[in-house]
This record gives C-alpha cells, structure tokens and sequence, in this order.
C-alpha cells in the first residue's frame, strides 16, 4: 500500500501493480462486498488504485524475479526500505533481465 501511494505522489505515468498472489488479486480486483478480515486493507488498496490509470495484475512467481527478490531481501533484513532511484545492485540486475521478458505497448 505504501509502494502504490508513494508512486501516486512521484509520478503521473500509469501505475501497474504486479502480485503473485492470485487471491489478493481477486480481493482486490472484486466488485462484491468484500466481509473478509483484509477488507479495510483491501478497501485501501482499491481506493489508491482508482485515482490515476492504474492496474493489477496477477504474474506468476517465476515470471517476477526482481519481486521475488525484493521480497527475499525484505524476510532476511527484517524490515522494509525504500528506495529513490536505484536499489540494491543485485536486485538492479534482476530487474532489467526481467524488464527483457516483456513488452509494454
């Protein structure tokens, strides 16, 4: 959430939101009531989603490396960063191998 709401701020480009986590995606993506424990979390998440062109969209773990990373760095460091720019060198690296599989048109 705080990802989303900082990109919101840095830029007026469209913002695609990628998650391996069918389930959250289906959360989040669901046009229903949603009565589940992550419903205020997930009202959140809609809400910032809706203000410029923004997506969500579900990608397999294999597919996202740089994500995969990020999130491995994140459980071994015990805390979350942020960074302005440019990250780790070695998440930089995967980072553009994975911006190599895909064209966005």
């Amino acid at each position: 959430m705080e990802g989303v709401s900082l990109a919101l701020q840095r830029s007026d480009l469209p913002i695609v939101v990628e998650m391996d986590s069918l389930e959250a995606v289906t959360l989040i993506s669901c046009e229903d009531v949603d009565r589940s424990i992550y419903a205020s979390i997930v009202k959140e998440i809609k809400y910032l989603l809706s203000l410029p062109q923004s997506y969500i969209i579900h990608i397999a773990r294999t597919q996202n490396k740089a994500s995969d990373a990020l999130t491995s760095f994140a459980r071994l460091q015990g805390r979350t960063m942020t960074w302005l720019g440019a990250g780790p060198d070695e998440v930089m690296e995967i980072v553009s191998l994975d911006g190599n599989d895909f064209l966005i048109e």
